[in-house]
């Protein structure tokens, strides 16, 4: 259990440092996933608040796989915690996909 905790927590810092040097980035666009190409310079309205936004998003994600963990870990029955930690995981995945067609729609010059 402990091991499973450990390497989870370093993915979620993995994804939040994603999102940091997302934030940070201002030469250029990022891309939401590696699906999904990034759009070009001119393309997007304001490069910076859409990095911004995006690396919210990112760092947002982290946070809640870390708190799906730990509300998981302090269950005293192991359904619950499988749910918890599950939930944490995949419940945010749907909103960062539509957060990010309203970012689309929001500052992609079509």
């Amino acid at each position: 259990m402990i091991m499973g905790l450990a390497i989870i927590s370093i993915l979620a810092f993995i994804i939040v440092s994603l999102g940091v040097c997302q934030i940070m980035k201002k030469d250029g666009p990022v891309g939401f996933d590696n699906l999904i190409d990034p759009p070009k310079k001119d393309e997007i309205a304001d490069i910076i608040t859409w990095n911004k936004k995006h690396g919210i998003m990112w760092i947002s994600y982290g946070i809640c796989i870390e708190l799906g963990l730990l509300l998981g870990y302090v269950m005293p029955i192991d359904a619950i915690k499988m749910i918890l930690m599950a939930a944490g995981i995949v419940v945010p995945l749907p909103f960062m996909f539509m957060r990010h067609k309203s970012l689309v729609k929001k500052y992609k010059d079509v």
